[in-house]
């Protein structure tokens, strides 16, 4: 009976920890069958369903869920850094005019999310999209993250963004160690 006890307090204290190491600004829920990808391996995993992977890459936390990529990390900015998302958005809108890109946006929107705003940002390129995604700064911090997929997967892709984004709960500025 006290080995199934201590394993069990071993389990939860297991748990508990690798909530807090997603990330030092927020609570984060996975999405169910979230699966940690390892970022040195993602290319040959993935050269079959994806054309490039590197994008995606760049985030701390990597994760196949359902056939899709979805990564994430905090993000910090100064203080004093009073960008805003829809300086963001339009930086982000005349980039891609700039490349002559524009007509590969898919979304570029600000939503708001258990009252806190976030931009999205999506792009198609051929049978596959690309979104980003990015909080407004809580203090100096938030998160920033992207989802990709095929086609075929846009619907799916779109409501596991919007559910991953309403799992998301922003800490304390104290907690977070934001003051």
């Amino acid at each position: 009976m006290k080995i199934i006890l201590v394993a069990a307090l071993i389990n939860c204290f297991v748990l508990f920890q690798e909530e807090e190491f997603l990330s030092k600004v927020a609570n984060i829920e996975l999405p169910p069958k979230s699966l940690r990808m390892d970022k040195a391996n993602l290319p040959a995993k993935t050269k079959s369903r994806f054309k490039s992977t590197f994008a995606i890459s760049q985030y701390e936390h990597l994760y196949e869920v359902d056939n899709m990529l979805l990564a994430f990390a905090d993000y910090s900015e100064a203080k004093d850094n009073f960008r805003g998302l829809e300086d963001r958005k339009n930086e982000w809108l005349g980039g891609m005019s700039g490349l002559g890109l524009k007509v590969n946006i898919d979304r570029a929107e600000i939503i708001k999310v258990n009252n806190t705003r976030f931009l999205i940002m999506g792009l198609k390129n051929g049978d596959e999209y690309y979104c980003a995604f990015i909080s407004d700064k809580k203090g100096s911090k938030g998160i920033s993250g992207s989802l990709q997929y095929k086609a075929e997967d846009k619907e799916r892709a779109e409501i596991m963004l919007s559910d991953f984004l309403k799992r998301i709960s922003f800490k304390a500025p104290s907690l977070s160690r934001d003051n």
